[in-house]
């Protein structure tokens, strides 16, 4: 994973699940653009003052070194969800909590890991919507630290560059930011029931359907997947089965159905909210 603390620009809102689609029908280029754009003061100071609430917080907790951290970004509260993007928050040897999760910079078709300081994580969402910090159990938290220290070759070999906002997930062509947070979890998971060592996503997909994983299932009208289809690199429904094409009832990993499924494997301790900071004139994104 990239030890990437990146100028804090366009991706401070990654569409983690369907912004792109939502957004396609008006859209009438197909290359995205990537444009510089940079916080107000007033919104560093939410950014930070929401960061430092949440390490202080973690600190305090004994002997946890890793949670899952869930943030606002897209308005996706027509689907009924608050929190778009999950990652992991990881302790490191010099005392510093990090973020380690996928991101798909600039709307491309690609993804890469990052690995970067709070701060950096939690961007302008401060400003709007409360964080959802998961608190795994003992266990998983010692499968999950030993997965995510670098040189991290386990988490890495899940991970798909090619990138879908509604990646099916049950299929290894494409992954979503969640999709990461949730095959990396799965793959902890395993391991602590019975030394199960996953090293594919064929493997860890076939663990979640014997495990009964649920995904969200997201209602996408056809004039914006037809936008999708022609204008959004980062949207391709091809991997669903023929059956949600022609529904429009797509099966995605969001940042609710992880929460969910490790609630469902007792692999959770405890949840902690962290509120948010408002700031004057910053309003949650709309669609």
């Amino acid at each position: 994973m990239d030890d990437a603390r990146p100028a804090l620009i366009n991706r401070l809102y990654p569409a983690v699940l369907c912004a792109a689609l939502l957004a396609s029908a008006g859209i009438a280029q197909a290359e995205p653009q990537c444009v510089e754009r940079y916080p107000t003061p007033a919104a560093l100071a939410s950014m930070f003052d929401v960061a430092l609430a949440t390490t202080e917080r973690l600190d305090a907790l004994e002997d946890v070194d890793v949670v899952l951290i869930a943030r606002g970004g897209q308005d996706l509260s027509k689907y009924g969800l608050r929190h778009s993007h999950v990652a992991f928050l990881l302790r490191e040897d010099d005392g510093q909590w990090r973020a380690v999760h996928l991101l798909n910079p600039c709307k491309t078709a690609d993804s890469q890991l990052f690995r970067e300081g709070v701060a950096t994580f939690i961007g302008e969402t401060s400003a709007h919507t409360d964080l959802r910090i998961g608190v795994p159990s003992p266990a998983l938290r010692t499968a999950l630290k030993a997965m995510l220290t670098k040189p991290a070759i386990q988490a890495r070999a899940l991970h798909e560059a090619r990138y879908s906002v509604v990646a099916y997930p049950f299929s290894t062509e494409y992954q979503n930011s969640n999709q990461w947070v949730l095959e990396v979890l799965a793959a902890a998971l395993a391991q602590i029931e019975d030394d199960t060592l996953i090293v594919n996503r064929s493997q860890v997909q076939a663990w979640l359907k014997q495990h009964q994983y649920r995904p969200s299932t997201l209602h996408i009208g056809v004039a914006k997947r037809l936008g999708a289809r022609f204008f959004v690199p980062n949207a391709a429904v091809t991997d669903h089965p023929a059956s949600e094409r022609i529904s429009g009832n797509y099966s995605v990993v969001t940042v609710e159905s992880v929460f969910d499924f490790v609630q469902q494997q007792k692999g959770l301790q405890m949840e902690l909210p962290i509120a948010h900071v408002p700031v004057q004139g910053i309003t949650a994104p709309k669609p």
